[in-house]
């Protein structure tokens, strides 16, 4: 009997000052604004959404994205791992424990396709060799403080496959495992 864990295709998709931070000062976004045009066109965050068939989350992450005023994610399931209690929303579900764990628990509830987002969870994912494809969105500004992406060097392992500058300025760098 293996015990491998079986888990999901893991993506991770994110945008990323040029000075590393996912989110200003309190988790602002309101820097990637002048980005959002015909961004999930232009991105393929839209062809992302159609593949995966599920979202996982950090708590953090949740807590920004439940303030926007629509609800960005329509009707597939989001899970989200925290430790704190949270209030109840439909497709939405709460777990704890390692996110290798929850991984294979999300495979074989029927997961085959994930979206990770949240800067703990993707640095987790990354260190632990669990995301498959990481797309990094270099915005042109600087913050100078907020919310980084990595909190040391960069993870080794990683490879770009490819790379595109944006009509909007933003330069997309997808990364595979080495």
């Amino acid at each position: 009997m293996s015990t491998e864990l079986r888990r999901p295709r893991v993506s991770a998709f994110l945008a990323l000052s040029l000075d590393g931070f996912i989110a200003g000062e309190g988790g602002d976004l309101a820097w990637l604004a002048p980005y959002g045009g015909d961004g999930p066109q232009e991105t393929g965050y839209s062809a992302l959404m159609a593949s995966a068939d599920t979202l996982l989350m950090g708590r953090n992450t949740y807590d920004i994205v439940s303030a926007f005023p629509e609800w960005p994610y329509g009707d597939k399931p989001l899970v989200v791992l925290t430790h704190r209690p949270a209030d109840p929303r439909p497709r939405v579900s709460f777990r704890q424990g390692a996110l290798a764990q929850v991984l294979d628990e999300l495979w074989q509830g029927g997961s085959r396709h994930l979206y990770l987002d949240g800067g703990e969870l993707v640095r987790q994912g990354l260190q632990g060799a669990l995301v498959d494809e990481l797309t990094l969105f270099w915005v042109p500004v600087t913050l100078g403080g907020g919310i980084p992406l990595f909190t040391g060097p960069l993870p080794a392992g990683l490879r770009p496959v490819s790379s595109a500058v944006l009509p909007s300025g933003l330069v997309r760098v997808i990364y595979h495992p080495a």
